[in-house]
């Protein structure tokens, strides 16, 4: 069942197909654009300035552009009728009416299927080429939301079923889709059949869309088909410069001939996934890996990521990881498919991705995980996701213990072995209470001991917390590798600096780097600091180093009470040198005595979470003694005198 898709972004889909068809009566090239302009073309009119950048091109009397309208509640320009699908024609730069159907759904394969039959027998060129146009939702949600029928889409199934209704005479030169998230590589093995070359974009494509004066212009011109889609590429990027729209958009030139060897590769890889299924940790690297690569439209619908994840970047990742281990030529292979798969691709110059990218569930739907596997663009990747994905029992992490003290006095837990292949992480919750039963979160941290041949967990409490250069901070772990682990901390920044001018809220990351030969086994370093996603929940990935002058405040405790969160955040502070590694700005920093609450937070990898009863330690060290003599590890810091249930209602943050 396809699902209903409010989009907030004004993300324009165009699927720009070049191949054979041409008027009869005459023209070597011919363009059809299919524009179901939704509430694009009902809020802004993009629909309709997009068809005034085609009739200022210069195209000349062999080029045929043919476009058919619908899919909106209001259309704002050029009298098109709201209650219709119109086919027109442009000719001498204006718009000319061909023909008025009944109302019809744009997001079912039918209604395209009719207009690809029927430009067919009409138009009989060299070359031709169709646009799709409107919001993209990536592999699983598909294009072309009609706002008549309540944002129904075209699925990737539909599409292919489409295609393969009208029976073309031969393939497209092009499929472009300049539309959010379609640069896929479950966009492109459903395309190989049906044209030579795709452009898409990986990333949300800004509301002006493609330069459809320099689409035309260079469709027309006697360019072959790599040249032709580098001047697309480029024209879009200069648009987006342009209009100051270019920091995130992405925009991929593939040549379909070589999407069965790309296919071929990631099968390989996930077939190496596969393998690795029963490796202890196994999902929470994989969730690690997914986390960390670049990743695309986040939250640009109501109902959460669009899953799409930079194919070369995911297993660049896993790879780093030891994910893929002891077999690079997986890995390499991957990588020079794609390089063969992709000839070009423009972004800002600060973005990591390689051109393609793939569904991943990050954010978890099982309907459409299983509309996904029906796809089978990879038969491995498939059976991953079945197997994983699909086939999940009602409560995937289940207790046998949840909660004693252990032999060692320290706070232990236990799971069922049928637990494992659904654990992405185990993590603990340090916390105070008042009498009043206002709690005060201190952190989030995964400083256990794993055993997970056993699936026995036991907190390693030592007493302390961390600091920035001396002062006190919350902390949450976001994702770990073989080498190192990560954590974050949100901070208010006084800065001048550029990326900062429009908000000072930001997060602060760091990582715990492995060393057996230091003690406690290894030490913290600074990362740097990134922003807050936009406004349209756009992440910013890059990493920013912070001049020692600049002030902060961090995070120090969130406050949970009568079901509401309050942040609690320090004095504003100068950070001081951050990136001595001699003299670590990130280190750890003794409790005061009292008493304090643990838990047990287990996260199974569809992102629901299960708590441990809780644990009140009593400090057994006063803050000056753990100051002038530090734990080692597994030496606790407290004696456990309660265990009970659980019952705190944490706010989503």
């Amino acid at each position: 069942m396809k699902k209903l898709i409010s989009i907030i972004l004004t993300c324009v889909l165009l699927v720009t197909v070049f191949s054979g068809c041409g008027k009869i009566s005459g023209g070597k090239q011919t363009i059809f654009i299919y524009m179901c302009g939704s509430n694009l073309e009902t809020k802004q009119g993009l629909a309709g300035k997009n068809i005034d950048e085609i009739l200022t091109a210069n195209i000349g009397r062999d080029m045929n552009i043919v476009i058919e309208t619908g899919g909106a509640k209001t259309w704002r320009s050029h009298d098109i009728d709201n209650n219709a699908i119109q086919r027109y024609e442009v000719k001498g730069g204006k718009l000319i009416l061909l023909d008025t159907l009944p109302q019809a759904n744009m997001g079912d394969a039918q209604t395209l299927t009719d207009f690809l039959t029927w430009g067919q027998k009409k138009y009989k060129s060299e070359k031709n080429m169709l646009v799709l146009w409107d919001h993209g939702g990536g592999s699983a949600k598909g294009v072309c939301f009609d706002e008549n029928y309540s944002f129904d889409s075209l699925s990737l199934t539909e599409l292919k079923s489409a295609l393969d209704t009208a029976k073309l005479n031969k393939k497209f030169d092009f499929i472009t889709f300049d539309a959010c998230l379609m640069a896929t590589i479950e966009v492109v093995s459903v395309m190989k059949d049906y044209a030579d070359y795709m452009i898409a974009s990986e990333e949300i494509i800004p509301g002006g869309g493609m330069d459809y004066k320099a689409v035309c212009e260079a469709f027309a011109s006697d360019s072959t088909g790599e040249d032709i889609g580098k001047k697309i590429c480029d024209a879009f990027m200069e648009k987006c410069k342009r209009t100051g729209k270019d920091i995130y958009s992405t925009l991929s030139l593939i040549n379909l001939a070589n999407a069965d060897s790309l296919a071929e590769h990631f099968n390989n890889c996930a077939a190496y996934m596969n393998r690795m299924s029963e490796t202890k940790n196994y999902f929470s690297r994989i969730i690690a890996a997914a986390k960390r690569c670049e990743k695309f439209g986040i939250e640009n619908t109501f109902d959460g990521s669009s899953n799409m994840v930079d194919l070369g970047d995911f297993f660049g990742e896993a790879w780093d990881n030891h994910i893929i281990e002891g077999e690079d030529d997986i890995y390499l292979s991957l990588l020079d498919a794609m390089d063969k798969a992709v000839p070009y691709t423009v972004n800002n110059g600060e973005r990591s991705n390689r051109g393609i990218s793939f569904y991943y569930p990050i954010t978890y739907d099982k309907a459409e995980v299983e509309d996904y596997v029906a796809l089978s663009v990879s038969k491995e990747y498939s059976e991953f996701l079945k197997n994983h994905y699909c086939d999940v029992p009602e409560v995937p992490i289940e207790f046998t213990d949840k909660g004693s003290i252990s032999e060692s006095g320290a706070f232990s837990i236990s799971l069922t072995k049928e637990s494992y292949a659904y654990l992405a992480a185990i993590d603990f919750m340090l916390f105070t209470t008042d009498s009043d039963g206002t709690h005060h979160i201190l952190c989030t941290n995964n400083d256990i001991d794993k055993d997970y041949d056993n699936m026995n967990f036991q907190s390693n409490f030592r007493g302390v917390t961390l600091a920035l250069n001396g002062h006190r901070m919350y902390c949450s772990p976001l994702s770990n590798t073989a080498d190192f682990l990560t954590f974050e901390t949100p901070v208010i920044v006084n800065s001048n600096a550029e990326q900062f001018k429009d908000t000072d809220k930001a997060i602060l990351q760091y990582n715990f780097f492995w060393d057996e030969n230091e003690f406690n086994n290894g030490h913290y370093m600074m990362a740097g600091i990134h922003k807050y996603p936009d406004e349209n929940g756009i992440p910013d990935n890059f990493i920013y180093q912070l001049e020692s002058d600049v002030t902060l405040k961090v995070l120090t405790e969130r406050v949970v009470k009568d079901g509401k969160t309050e942040d609690i955040y320090s004095e504003e502070f100068e950070v001081g040198e951050l990136y001595d590694l001699e003299n670590p700005s990130v280190t750890e920093m003794p409790l005061d005595g009292g008493e304090y609450q643990y838990v047990f937070i287990a996260t199974d990898i569809f992102g629901n979470i299960y708590y441990s009863d809780m644990a009140t330690m009593k400090m057994k060290y006063t803050y000056d003694e753990l100051l002038k003599n530090p734990l080692p590890d597994r030496t606790p810091a407290a004696n456990i005198t309660n265990i009970e249930p659980f019952d705190l209602e944490i706010p989503t943050e």
